[in-house]
């Protein structure tokens, strides 16, 4: 076999394979045999690996090694490792056979008992390229580009680890033998379907990796012999090919109906195998990446296992050992055993725990019984949790339920604080201060005054005030006239307030004298807290006798809307109080101190005030308006604060310039947006008895849903956990098909319990699209709020938080519709489409960025501006983008969609491939720009193109890095190439080389032949 004596090697400027004459093979001899049984085993599994990561020379051979060891005088190992430029899977089991015919024939004497070959494989190579030209290249071609179009670049299975930026090619492997009988179950499918055994393996873990990817186009790898003519049949040699094989899969389909799908892509595929995979490549010019294959990232391979050869007392059985080198993510293989079917998923270590791979190839199991039992089921539907995965999601992790006074409402709970502690104070304003029973007594006064209008339970009393003592005497002064209230905030735009006074029907709006020039028009009886208290403290301060339930309103909060208007969420007393009575999330108790700094509609408000006043601590109000964080962080020195909260944003500034300020904080929670892990673990390194919390929760489950207490030195790979669900919550991870989401698996976050909101105000619509049956409860009238999160549970049962499904996002802890922004911009007369997306900015900030298509008359600064002034009088300040770009039309998919990915960045920061062509400037510039042009065959190259943007491959690299070692005489890393594909890159890599001590590459030249 000339493969096994073939080097390669650079002639010229191209790589070529030379045959030589005779290879000489060392076969050292490793005596084993004198080792007790456990330490034989130990020495043979090293010798295994070792073995397995010799490293060889392409261009001095040879590209095969072997060891031979002896365990006993009768029993010996044979190590065969073998490079897969010059070989296969065909090739090691044909190798195996021909090596037990050559031992039998010379053990008895003899002579050489294999036929002479015909060809050889260099004869085989010729006749490819000569074959694949013309018309057969060009269907090939064709039939590939059409089967791959709008396929994804990346399969994107739920990673434990973020991706690396450099694959390192780290393995391990898991595996499992399926039953005989299922395996008999499997073939008498395909036969029914007149298909093989690799079609239905195929189909299934397609399923299987649809179930796991939220993708509804698979693509995967599947090795083939590509042995098509019978006179390669006895040839040592790399022939395997690699089809990619794509199935566009969706809820309806049954498992039949793509097996159908999957038959008629395979046979196909298998007519025009001849195409190289490396061709394709080339052609189909993918983004490449040197952290991932392209095209696909997984395959699927049935093997035919070798068995054991020889006769008489010659017997070659052969052995596995542990894998621990993957080239993909995931590798999938099958072996069909007399025993069943094997199963082996081979993983990158970078990316997947064991547990991860344990648990997908158990529930590949499940699905396989599932399919066998009803092949006619859609694939939605098929079973994939094991018993004890579904016990963990439904009841042991959803085993929160914990006594608290869900029969009692807040004011009532007030009212039993203010017995218990009517000496403590209860509220600190600046100089100001109110004890528990001055703001009882003061609060009952403004019941009382409110009742006599007619405010009463249900009845929605709106509150346009300041941070003050009079705000929190407000808010307990409506919910104990029975009312609920509506925070209407001074710095949104009065079309705003006015829409939702208008949408709560408000019979009454509270307000401070200040503010009565910038209330919306309204038809509200005011009241104003500071000028009418003379007349509100003529009534009585006793406590009003309670007149509502914990299932009425407590207040109506108004969340940005998709429909370009805001949508009021109302929350019932039962849900605030589950929020801070008996809880484990954080503490509560009279020894706190807890500031009150978050809007009043932000939702973050109700932990701040009620967790203070129902559980006996001191409310700290910081001073109206925006607050610089120096004097944030003197307020919470000076006052002793215990708790604090902040959104995302706040923390981050405040870890990175004010951190000595809250060192007297025991319990700081965070959230309203992603938490940075550097940020976090800085706080927790140097606030050393500060309990950090990351909190999540949207409004529609008051304040928190779920918490994550970060453990002392604890630290993070990719993002911080949202947690455990608090006490009386519970949280499903649902697919799109409203089923289980398999632990680690992303889904849409589902909340229920009792912090549900009631629902939208005045939407009924919208509520039951949001509100939905509890298809895991008993009782009927159980709902669960679809939350639009994507999330996944991790092995440990907290649950990482993945992003959003819709056009929803959050920013500085406000949650946002864009399509609100979209819709507000389109209604400017100068605008003729809009998007707006929220994009990370090199700052490291996240900015709002409006994209937009405007008279081209009047595209310019000015036009920003009068945006800018435009969505201002219409959003709230953090809704107004921070970036306007203007285009003559926006981006489409094919599929008419915004092309996210075809939005240009907002600053002048330039992608890979330029917008304009700038010229080479250096001589080094030129030349390799020159160099560029020979390999690539383009007559312009700038210097900040893409090399693989331009056509550009793996093998056209190899034939560059020769150029420039014979044009620079610098050893340039392939790696570096790959990192810095541009010209400027590579002059800037041989600019440093100047000044280094680069080793001298020496000539190739040609050895003398003997």
């Amino acid at each position: 076999h000339e493969s096994l004596r073939t080097v390669f090697r650079l002639a010229g400027n191209e790589p070529v394979q030379i045959i030589q004459p005779h290879q000489d093979l060392p076969l050292p001899l490793i005596d084993l045999s004198g080792l007790a049984e456990n330490e034989r085993a130990q020495e043979i599994a090293r010798l295994a690996v070792e073995h397995s990561e010799i490293a060889f020379s392409l261009a001095d051979g040879p590209l095969l090694s072997a060891s031979l060891v002896r365990l006993s005088s009768a029993d010996h190992l044979l190590f065969v490792s073998l490079h897969h430029i010059i070989t296969d899977a065909w090739s090691t089991a044909l190798l195996l056979r021909e090596l037990v015919t050559l031992y039998e024939a010379f053990k008895a004497n003899q002579p050489f008992p294999l036929k002479e070959l015909p060809i050889q494989y260099a004869d085989f190579a010729i006749w490819q390229r000569e074959f694949l030209q013309g018309e057969t290249l060009k269907e090939q071609l064709s039939y590939w580009k059409k089967q791959l179009a709008g396929a994804p670049a990346m399969l994107e299975l739920p990673l434990d680890r973020p991706r690396p930026p450099v694959q390192t090619f780290r393995g391990a492997y898991e595996s499992l033998t399926l039953s005989a009988d299922l395996n008999a179950a499997l073939k008498d499918l395909a036969r029914q379907e007149g298909a093989t055994l690799f079609m239905i393996l195929l189909a299934a873990f397609q399923s299987l990796l649809w179930r796991h990817t939220r993708q509804d186009t698979i693509v995967i790898g599947a090795p083939i012999a590509n042995r098509t003519r019978k006179e390669t049949e006895l040839l040592v040699g790399f022939f395997v090919n690699t089809l990619v094989m794509s199935s566009t899969i969706s809820a309806d389909m049954t498992f039949r109906e793509l097996l159908r799908q999957v038959k008629e892509t395979t046979l196909t595929a298998y007519g025009n195998q001849d195409l190289p995979f490396e061709k394709l490549v080339e052609e189909l010019q993918p983004e490449r990446s040197l952290s991932h294959n392209p095209l696909f990232q997984v395959t699927l391979s049935l093997q035919n296992i070798p068995q054991a050869l020889g006769m008489g007392n010659f017997i070659v059985d052969p052995i596995g050992f542990d894998a621990s080198v993957t080239r993909l993510d995931l590798e999938a293989y099958f072996w069909d055993l007399p025993e069943g079917l094997g199963c082996e998923f081979v993983y990158s270590t970078d990316l997947f725990d064991r547990h991860t791979i344990q648990g997908l190839l158990q529930r590949f199991q499940i699905l396989l019984e599932g399919i066998v039992s009803k092949p006619d089921c859609r694939i939605s539907e098929l079973p994939l949790l094991t018993a004890t995965e579904r016990q963990q999601l439904l009841v042991e992790w959803n085993d929160h339920h914990r006594e608290y006074p869900q029969d009692e409402c807040v004011p009532e709970l007030f009212e039993a604080q203010v017995e218990r502690t009517p000496d403590a104070v209860a509220i600190v304003f600046g100089q100001e201060r109110l004890t528990y029973a001055e703001l009882n007594r003061k609060s009952n006064q403004v019941a009382h005054y409110l009742r006599a209008r007619g405010v009463g339970p249900e009845a929605r009393v709106g509150i346009l005030m300041e941070r003050s003592l009079e705000m929190v005497v407000g808010l307990l002064g409506i919910l104990k006239a029975g009312g609920a209230y509506v925070p209407l905030d001074p710095a949104h735009p009065r079309q705003r307030l006015s829409f939702m006074l208008e949408d709560a029907a408000a019979p009454v709006l509270l307000t401070q004298q200040q503010l009565v020039e910038r209330m919306p028009a309204h038809v509200a009886e005011v009241i104003c807290l500071d000028r009418d208290w003379q007349q509100i403290a003529k009534e009585s301060a006793e406590n009003p006798e309670n007149n509502c339930t914990p299932q009425n309103l407590v207040y109506v909060i108004y969340t940005s809307g998709s429909t370009g208007k805001p949508k009021g969420v109302s929350v019932t007393h039962q849900s605030v109080v589950r929020l801070v009575k008996e809880t484990e999330y954080a503490q509560f108790g009279p020894d706190e101190v807890f500031l009150q700094f978050a809007p009043l509609s932000f939702d973050a408000s109700t932990f701040e005030i009620w967790g203070s006043l129902l559980n006996g601590a001191r409310l700290v109000v910081m001073p109206p308006g925006l607050a610089a964080l120096g004097e944030l962080g003197e307020a919470v020195k000076h006052n002793g604060v215990t708790t604090l909260w902040l959104t995302a944003g706040l923390f981050h500034q405040i870890v990175e310039t004010d951190l000595e300020n809250l060192r007297g904080v025991r319990q700081l929670l965070a959230g309203g947006d992603v938490l940075s892990v550097p940020h976090l673990e800085k706080a927790a390194d140097e606030l050393s008895g500060c309990q950090l919390i990351n909190g999540y929760g949207p409004t529609e489950n008051t304040t928190f849903t779920c918490c994550y207490r970060v453990k002392s030195g604890e630290r993070f790979e990719s993002s911080v956990p949202i947690g455990f669900p608090i006490t009386n919550t519970e949280v499903y991870i649902l697919d799109r098909q409203t089923e289980l989401a398999p632990i680690g698996v992303a889904g849409e976050l589902y909340i229920g319990g009792d912090g549900l909101a009631r629902g939208y105000l005045n939407r009924p619509d919208l509520t039951a699209e949001c509100f939905v049956p509890n298809p895991f409860s008993s009782r009927a009238d159980e709902r669960l709020y679809k939350t639009g999160d994507l999330a996944r549970y991790r092995p440990d049962g907290s649950i990482q938080f993945l992003g959003r499904l819709d056009h929803q996002v959050k920013l500085r802890g406000y949650r946002i519709e864009l399509g609100e922004i979209e819709t507000a911009l389109g209604e400017h007369s100068s605008v003729q489409d809009a998007v707006v997306v929220l994009r990370d900015s090199e700052r490291g900030n996240r900015d709002l960025v409006a994209y937009v298509v405007a008279d081209p008359g009047e595209v310019g600064a000015d036009l920003r501006e009068q945006l800018q002034g435009f969505l201002k009088k219409k959003l709230p300040g953090y809704m107004t983008p921070a970036y306007f770009v203007f285009l003559e039309k926006l981006p489409l998919t094919p599929n008419g969609k915004i092309d996210q990915r075809a939005l240009p960045l907002p600053e002048k920061s330039r992608p890979d491939l330029a917008d304009a062509f700038v010229a080479p400037r250096s001589e080094a510039e030129i030349k390799l720009a020159s160099l560029w042009r020979d390999v690539l065959g383009r007559e312009e190259i700038g210097i900040y193109d893409n090399f693989f943007d331009l056509g550009g491959h793996s093998l056209l690299a190899t034939q560059v890095m020769a150029r420039i070692r014979e044009t620079f005489n610098v050893n340039m890393p392939l790696r570096y190439f790959f990192e810095q594909p541009t010209v400027v890159g590579l002059a800037e890599f041989l600019r440093n080389a100047g000044t280094e001590d680069q080793k001298v590459v020496p000539e190739i030249r040609r050895l003398p032949r003997g």
